[in-house]
């Protein structure tokens, strides 16, 4: 409601153009193809944003006619195939955005099904792979007038972090992958009904014990519950710190598959579908070539700025998966640098509430633009340690293990085999 700024209805769904790459670099690929495929992408996106329009004025029992502004906020090779500008540029160095200030276009001209009159406002973008979202979340959070220095850590295939405060603030994407949202895992799903989203494993029986979305029989593995599960392993000693499973310990749910090892979760017979729900050592891998490229991102960021996590006053993790993961065990893994729990927040979907401070708001409009033409952007591939950060990222929490003092401290009191 653009007079009082209450949200009415909201909706959502998967990304339509994951029939055509399940990344951004999959999808650009493929717009590069061919130029009809631009058209097809592009098409495809603004079905989808119809739909959920149709969908939530069907909820807030509304006409679509009586939209009258909209604001779009999303990465910049989104923002382009929205437009229908081709993206080609932003997968090749240096990653230039075609178009970096926030633009307004009439919504009949994009197809976008609202009052015919009505402008869509689209996001300034910062570079190729830190786009509207980005800005999005750094409006919401206020780091860019905060005296202490915040990591604001947007989680998702494409993860961006921003690290700074009023004074300068410093930007990269990292190419995490789908492994939070549940992808390339044997057993991993969204987080829906029947999702186990909580694990514990105990150090002495290594019996697990798990919590699902809704309380239904569990169907699969959440972003949260592998992330949960790889940390309860390493305290428990059932993995290393290599993430290699200890073939010496004695227990049932640990089990030779056809390529390697696996941890059983939950037997077939406490599941929905009748079959074992384990985690596999290729599953292992997956989240720490993830949360590795995450790490990373912030550390390379953390050298330009030349600090050091002492100096980070705040951490915000943003997205929905960032919205349930358990700190600890995200720490424990080594996601994000080793500063006390209690400068970690969760802020949920920044990017949402940073479109609807612009849908509200011309000031905030301006304050966008101006926060992006504040961002310098950081490409992780350019800098000289970016490969060595990344391999020793991999291990759990790190390779150099006194970057984490504090996560040494709990696996040395919970694990029985680490180091």
């Amino acid at each position: 409601d653009l007079n009082s700024g209450v949200v009415i209805a909201t909706a959502s769904m998967m990304n339509p153009q994951i029939t055509y790459g399940e990344d951004v670099i999959t999808r650009i690929k493929f717009i590069m193809e061919n130029e009809e495929n631009l058209k097809i992408l592009s098409r495809s996106v603004i079905r989808g944003i119809n739909k959920l329009i149709s969908e939530a004025c069907k909820k807030a029992r509304i006409s679509q006619r009586k939209i009258y502004d909209m604001t779009v906020a999303g990465n910049t090779a989104m923002h382009h195939i929205f437009l229908g500008i081709p993206p080609n540029y932003v997968a090749l160095i240096p990653y230039p955005a075609a178009l970096q200030s926030a633009v307004d276009v009439k919504s009949r001209e994009l197809g976008v099904k609202i009052n015919s009159g009505a402008y869509v406002h689209l996001l300034p973008t910062v570079a190729g792979f830190v786009g509207g979202d980005a800005i999005a979340d750094v409006l919401a959070t206020e780091i860019y007038k905060a005296d202490e220095i915040s990591m604001l850590i947007d989680i998702g295939t494409n993860t961006e972090i921003v690290l700074g405060n009023k004074e300068n603030l410093v930007a990269c994407s990292c190419a995490s992958g789908p492994a939070f949202e549940g992808a390339h895992i044997k057993h991993g799903m969204r987080a829906l009904s029947g999702a186990i989203e909580r694990i514990w494993i105990d150090p002495n029986t290594f019996d697990v014990g798990y919590k699902t979305i809704d309380d239904e029989k569990p169907r699969g593995i959440c972003g949260s519950g592998i992330v949960d599960s790889v940390a309860e392993m390493l305290k428990t000693g059932l993995i290393d710190s290599s993430g290699k499973f200890n073939r010496d310990i004695d227990t049932p749910r640990l089990r030779r598959n056809e390529k390697s090892f696996e941890f059983v979760i939950a037997w077939k017979d406490e599941t929905a579908n009748a079959n074992d729900i384990v985690v596999t050592q290729d599953d292992i891998r997956e989240i720490q070539l993830a949360k590795a490229a995450i790490y990373t991102g912030a550390s390379i960021l953390m050298k330009h700025r030349k600090i050091q996590p002492r100096d980070i006053g705040r951490i915000y993790l943003a997205g929905a998966f960032g919205n349930y993961v358990d700190p600890q065990n995200a720490k424990i893994i080594g996601m994000y640098p080793d500063v006390p729990l209690e400068r970690v927040r969760f802020v949920g979907n920044t990017a949402g509430s940073g479109a609807r401070m612009v849908l509200l708001s011309l000031k905030e409009r301006e304050i966008a633009e101006k926060i992006a033409k504040k961002i310098d952007y950081i490409e992780l591939g350019a800098d000289p340690d970016f490969q060595n950060e990344f391999l020793k990222a991999t291990y759990l929490p790190h390779r150099e293990l006194e970057r984490f003092p504090n996560v040494t401290m709990i696996l040395n009191e919970k694990g029985k085999n680490f180091g």
